[in-house]
């Protein structure tokens, strides 16, 4: 048989499956699918399916999974559809952004707060709680793949997108990202972990390189994504804009074949920001869809590239299965949509709830708050930020349906006190007012979107000056920041108090209402640390922030020196540290001790410690345990957070909590050998309530 009959038998056998499957009556899946389509068979695993499922489709129906296309207006609305295949039974794939929400660009859900707010939770239900309602309503809506959660470093606090985050430290951002993840997917929906990686900030965002050192590289910035794999098996990662040591991020086989598949052992699907796919050789580096705006994964060019040898048909059968194995993991060949309104009050209470656990107290001098209705009769409410329901711009701004505002909730909650308000640029009518009431609450935000990034963390000068007008008139002055990222605070000396609810979201006003009349106890605590000063934090040369070229070469020449361990490092003293905030009860720590004082390299560490609550009201504690490594030529930071936990505890009460520190928080990178490695010696448990305040300690031996 000629090269040329054989060529053409194997067509006229692939048309002959392929009319034979079009004919088929779809199916849901079923143990007993017919033999037209034996992919249909649920008693096979998603890998198994995807496999038989591959065999049958030619090269055409393959292109087509392997990008997306717009389709915001429906038939079901999405920022992204990958197109299905009705013929093979193949449905269409359905994305939306999420990180804070579902956002379809059509449909209303629900609003939730900043994503820094979940880590500020320290909670991990938190996270969990957002994600099972984003997911339920992502089901609700037709969607099948969220674009969420976003957990990049906040390498510098004013990156853009720094509300959209989990603050500076890779463990907390990984554990909290993973507690959204595993949520996210107990509803069927898929999660995608996003931006991989050194995606840290938005100029030039799409055209920049991030140089890091690789010890850094691995330490810092992929270790979060390491952890949330581990910990949640994500069905997807998006792979970001930005170049990394000028290799694009979705052309990049070593980030994400030889780090994010082989060692970190995901099992999902890559899709690329919009756009930032670079050639079609990205299919062969690892990316499995494309979607819209570059174009680079069309029929035409896959086909030229094939007949050039630049990818295989191995290659793009290999990214076409791990698309369909996550699809029939997520049952989407089994199930039909069921499009119906979400549950709006569902997901109000859920944004409350997050807001309230999620907002830190930074200031509360006298114990001026919590107010006191029977004493405070007369309220100052000013700043326009009150009468506003405030989230991050860009793939965050979600459409609400329900939303409420700090003045009306404060009015309401006063139990009849006479409340004034007054606008950000009325400080002459606010002092007024001030001057009179019991308490004035000023009212401040600071706007953050994608694509822009801050060029201070100051207020506004309007708003500066409107707090120190009202704090002059009023010693009992209240300050209520909105912002998603930290913010300079030159007046703080002037104010009796400061809480920090960020961008609180559809449910921010009956939040922030709760805990200043203490119906919630305020418990969250800093993610990142708050600069002393405006210019006071880690990458703050033009070099490295926003970089050379205006952001083409950014260059991250701090190395592992980020966030708290920066601080550290340089001794210098923020305003407010790494885990801080304060509650309106106190807390104290005792008894600390280890399971084991010693063991191997690859045992993890268990410490076990008492909390006792010994204030007057309900509370909760976030217990911090850091660890010191020991130093045996490797700078190595003071401490670095190895675990942490949320304890609840009535009046007097005391619980005993283990944590448990994983030997990965142990260890460090070792370029050399591409792999993390725990050293001997002694290291240091620290025990606390933030970076700066760890009263306990211990000391532990790998041998």
């Amino acid at each position: 048989m000629t090269n040329q009959t054989r060529k053409m038998t194997k067509n006229l056998i692939t048309l002959g499956a392929a009319v034979a499957v079009a004919l088929t009556p779809a199916l849901t899946g079923s143990a007993a699918a017919t033999s037209a389509r034996p992919w249909m068979n649920t008693a096979l695993t998603p890998e198994q399916r995807a496999k038989k499922l591959l065999k049958v489709m030619n090269l055409e129906q393959k292109v087509t999974l392997v990008h997306g296309v717009l389709t915001s207006k429906g038939p079901i609305p999405s920022v992204g559809t990958v197109k299905g295949i009705p013929e093979l039974g193949i449905p269409d794939f359905v994305h939306s952004d999420g990180p804070a929400g579902v956002r379809n660009g059509t449909d209303p859900a629900t609003k939730f707060p900043s994503p820094i707010a979940y880590a500020a939770s320290w909670d991990r239900s938190i996270a969990a709680l957002e994600g099972r309602i984003a997911g339920e309503e992502a089901q609700d809506l037709g969607t099948d793949l969220l674009y969420g959660p976003g957990f990049n470093i906040a390498r510098n606090p004013l990156a853009g997108r720094t509300f959209e985050y989990y603050g500076e430290d890779p463990y907390l951002s990984g554990i909290m990202a993973a507690a959204n993840v595993r949520a996210i997917q107990s509803t069927g929906t898929v999660a995608t972990l996003k931006h991989y990686v050194a995606n840290n900030q938005e100029t030039n965002r799409m055209l920049g390189s991030s140089n890091v050192p690789d010890r850094a590289l691995h330490e810092i910035y992929m270790k979060p994504f390491e952890i949330a794999i581990k910990y949640s098996q994500p069905g997807a990662v998006m792979c970001s804009y930005n170049a990394i040591n000028h290799e694009h991020g979705c052309s990049s086989y070593y980030n994400l074949v030889t780090n994010l598949r082989d060692r970190m052992g995901f099992t999902g699907l890559v899709v690329t920001d919009y756009p930032a796919s670079w050639d079609v050789t990205d299919l062969k580096n690892g990316l499995n869809i494309e979607m819209p705006g570059t174009f680079r994964t069309s029929l035409p060019l896959v086909k030229a590239a094939l007949d050039r040898g630049d990818i295989t048909m191995k290659d793009l059968d290999t990214r076409v299965k791990e698309t369909l194995t996550v699809m029939f993991r997520f049952g989407l060949f089994d199930k039909k949509k069921d499009i119906r309104p979400i549950n709006v009050e569902r997901g109000y209470q859920a944004a409350q709830k997050i807001a309230e656990n999620g907002a830190v107290l930074l200031k509360n001098k006298n114990n001026a708050l919590p107010l006191n209705p029977k004493t405070t009769r007369k309220i100052a409410v000013i700043g326009d930020s009150a009468r506003l329901a405030l989230g991050g711009g860009g793939s965050s701004n979600v459409i609400s349906k329900k939303r409420d505002n700090a003045l009306d909730e404060i009015t309401k909650r006063s139990q009849g006190a006479k409340v004034t308000f007054n606008g950000s640029l009325d400080p002459l009518g606010a002092a007024n007012n001030a001057k009179d009431a019991d308490v004035a609450l000023v009212f401040v935000e600071k706007i953050s979107t994608e694509l822009f990034d801050n060029v201070t963390l100051n207020l506004k000068p309007a708003d500066e000056n409107l707090i120190k007008t009202v704090a002059a008139a009023n010693k009992k002055t209240i300050v209520i920041i909105n912002s998603g990222n930290p913010i300079a605070m030159p007046w703080i000396n002037d104010v009796a108090g400061v809480l920090d609810m960020w961008q609180p979201g559809a449910a921010g006003g009956s939040a922030t209402a709760a805990l200043l009349y203490g119906d919630v106890n305020p418990s969250g605590r800093l993610p990142q640390t708050f600069p002393a000063t405006d210019g006071q934090w880690p990458a703050n040369t033009m070099t490295q922030f926003p970089g050379d070229w205006i952001g083409t070469d950014v260059n991250y020449s701090e190395g592992i020196w980020v966030g708290y361990r920066w601080y550290q490092q340089q001794n210098k003293r923020p305003l407010f540290p790494f885990g801080y905030g304060l509650s309106y009860t106190t807390f104290a720590y005792s008894a600390p001790r280890l399971a084991a004082t010693s063991g191997s390299k690859s045992a993890p560490v268990k410490v076990t410690f008492t909390i006792t609550n010994t204030g007057k009201r309900t509370g909760a504690s976030a217990a911090q345990v850091y660890v010191g490594k020991p130093k045996s030529g490797l700078a190595v930071p003071q401490k670095e957070l190895g675990a942490f936990t949320k304890v609840y505890l009535q009046p007097g009460e005391s619980k005993t909590v283990t944590v448990t520190i994983d030997p990965l928080q142990l260890s460090v990178w070792n370029s050399k050998l591409q792999k993390f490695l725990v050293k001997s010696g002694v290291y240091k448990i620290y025990i606390g309530q933030n970076v700066d305040n760890t009263p306990l300690y211990l000391t532990y031996t790998v041998r």
